[in-house]
């Protein structure tokens, strides 16, 4: 039923705007008998007078907005009220958005562009930051714009009762799409039930930067949502640890950068149907199949590169998640003697394998990042997936 409604609301959308600008001429003409045309250039004409007299109030206020933005106080006011927002649950990220939104349309629309962009439409992030801006009017600019063009001296109470209007409307979407898609990814239970680790809580100097919650990926879309700390079982996570230990003792300067760990079974399966144009019987090129589970299903399989001291990547070569025989490790003799590896990225590649090796990982022929704390079948003797 649902889905016929969709489709039938889909199909009618492609003539609403069609109807509309036939619609209405006909219907001012053949029942309201208005000279259609006629009218239409005489508001054209006073549309142009208003435009006149609103210029000097959108100048001023689109100088005072650039001006606010270069200060530098929009940041300023971000480091200043992230601590308390991440305590009400508020996301950090959405506050430029609903600093802006009173002031300008098209500076929130960018914003919220912004946002999409680097979180993908399906986050949490972007879902709030949409419905915020949805929710929400521009009121300084109105207040500037329209009451200045006709004259308004004294607002009275509008100014009071407009940005009521926009808090409500900014704290209700965050509440309302906390309450509708902010399913956890992992919960504290499952962290409890499957003995989970934090490995930066085991080994602070090893950084993480998961690219599955954000959109440099293979996907481009953030599946991880609000989850930015890597999980593994615990020893596979002290084996990581040994690994770091082991990359600091033999090159002081390096240090480890996890892309992945723990991915619960629910995330591979978006995964999994992300790319249902490709067969299923060549899908598992790419990702795998989730009713078997991948070894990151079970918290025992760990993706990473090498990062100098300040958390900047090596060069390995190829990107993360790159699909192709540039990234497969048994190659990389025969890559490097045409020219498509260098001899600094051959090395790279192998101060990092020395290290995980050292710790009792294992990696795969097809992927330099990919390494797993146990066999698949040993894998899935110790533990069970993490559904």
């Amino acid at each position: 039923m649902i889905d016929t409604l969709v489709a039938f609301t889909n199909e009618l959308s492609r003539y609403i705007i069609p109807l509309l600008l036939v619609g209405i001429p006909f219907y001012g003409l053949a029942v309201k008998k208005v000279k259609v045309y006629e009218s239409f250039v005489e508001g054209a004409k006073d549309g142009f007078s208003i435009a006149v007299r609103i210029i000097p109030f959108l100048v001023a206020i689109l100088v005072a907005i650039g001006m606010f933005r270069a200060s530098g106080a929009l940041d300023m006011l971000l480091t200043l009220l992230s601590p308390l927002l991440s305590i009400i649950g508020f996301p950090p990220e959405n506050l430029p958005l609903a600093l802006m939104r009173p002031l300008s349309g098209s500076g929130s629309f960018g914003l919220l562009s912004d946002l999409i962009h680097e979180h993908g439409p399906e986050s949490l992030i972007s879902k709030i930051g949409a419905t915020m801006f949805g929710s929400t009017e521009t009121t300084f600019y109105v207040l500037a714009v329209y009451f200045g063009s006709v004259g308004i001296r004294r607002s009275r109470h509008a100014l009071a009762a407009g940005l009521i209007a926009d808090a409500v409307g900014i704290f209700s979407a965050v509440y309302i799409c906390r309450l509708l898609y902010a399913a956890p990814i992992l919960t504290n239970e499952s962290i409890t039930r499957h003995d989970l680790v934090n490995i930066q809580e085991l080994d602070p100097s090893i950084f993480v930067e998961l690219k599955y919650s954000s959109t440099d990926n293979f996907m481009n879309t953030d599946v991880y949502g609000d989850l930015e700390d890597c999980y593994l079982r615990k020893l596979p996570a002290k084996m990581l640890m040994k690994a770091n230990t082991f990359l600091k003792e033999t090159h002081p300067r390096l240090r480890l950068l996890v892309y992945d760990g723990l991915r619960p079974r629910h995330i591979q399966w978006k995964l999994w149907n992300t790319i249902d144009h490709i067969p299923e019987s060549e899908r598992t090129q790419f990702v795998a199949d989730p009713r078997s589970g991948s070894i990151h299903n079970f918290g025992a399989a760990v993706d990473l590169t090498l990062a100098d001291s300040s958390g900047s990547p090596l060069d390995m070569g190829t990107n993360y998640d790159f699909f192709g025989e540039l990234a497969f490790p048994t190659l990389e003799d025969s890559l490097l003697e045409i020219g498509e590896l260098t001899s600094q990225q051959v090395t790279n590649r192998q101060i990092l394998r020395n290290a995980m090796e050292a710790a009792g990982f294992s990696p795969i022929t097809t992927e330099w990042w990919h390494f797993d704390a146990f066999p698949y079948q040993e894998t899935k003797s110790k533990y069970v997936i993490i559904e």
